[in-house]
């Protein structure tokens, strides 16, 4: 029985086959991997935004309206009062029947880093005396604004995504307030991953 094995065109061609099978499973697992990781990104994102967002309905629920900066509205910076129970009385109401409130509490981005955790900018955290608090990583540090006449256009897109991004944004909803948070993350291909909320809140003090 005669046994010549593979001749140079056969090992040739098996090995252009094998090739193009391999580089298919690579760019699959690519894909898989991108995937997975934008889906990780914007989970973390969300979970973020949600919470920030959790925390400042629940307490602006709770605040005084006219404690509320609305001349310095709409912006990215918020400060308010909420019912607090000071006297100890169990409610957040005195003797004489007024509301008691809480110190000042001011949210916005932590551009000065007061909590020193060198996050900066990115961060939202809302501050009340010497205390402070996280409420969002991974802010977007976009801080768009349309232009005099309220048009977005080309020159206020500095990002040049076409939309309107804010990462952190107050403004006044009929007697309501809408709170805009917007988080993101980068992804291995430098691509920008950006989740946004909304939520209107209505005071009820």
């Amino acid at each position: 029985m005669q046994n010549n094995g593979m001749t140079l065109l056969e090992v040739m061609f098996a090995v252009a086959i094998f090739t193009v099978v391999m580089g298919a499973l690579f760019t699959l697992a690519l894909g898989f991997g991108d995937t997975a990781d934008i889906q990780s990104i914007q989970a973390n994102s969300n979970d973020d935004a949600r919470k920030a967002l959790d925390t400042l309905v629940t307490e602006l629920r709770q605040a005084a309206r006219s404690s509320i900066n609305w001349a310095q509205l709409p912006g990215a910076q918020l400060v308010y009062r909420v019912a607090t129970d000071l006297d100890g009385n169990g409610t957040a109401v005195d003797v004489n029947g007024r509301i008691e409130l809480s110190q000042p509490r001011t949210v916005a981005r932590d551009l000065a880093d007061a909590n020193h955790d060198s996050v900066g900018g990115k961060q939202l955290t809302a501050t009340a005396g010497d205390t402070i608090r996280v409420l969002a990583n991974n802010v977007s540090p976009d801080s768009e604004q349309p232009d005099a006449a309220g048009v977005f256009g080309p020159a206020q897109d500095t990002n040049k995504n076409g939309r309107l991004d804010r990462g952190i944004w107050f403004e006044p909803q009929g007697r309501g307030l809408r709170i805009t948070i917007q988080t993101q993350g980068v992804n291995r291909r430098n691509q920008v991953i950006r989740s946004t909320f909304q939520e209107t809140v209505f005071p009820r003090n």
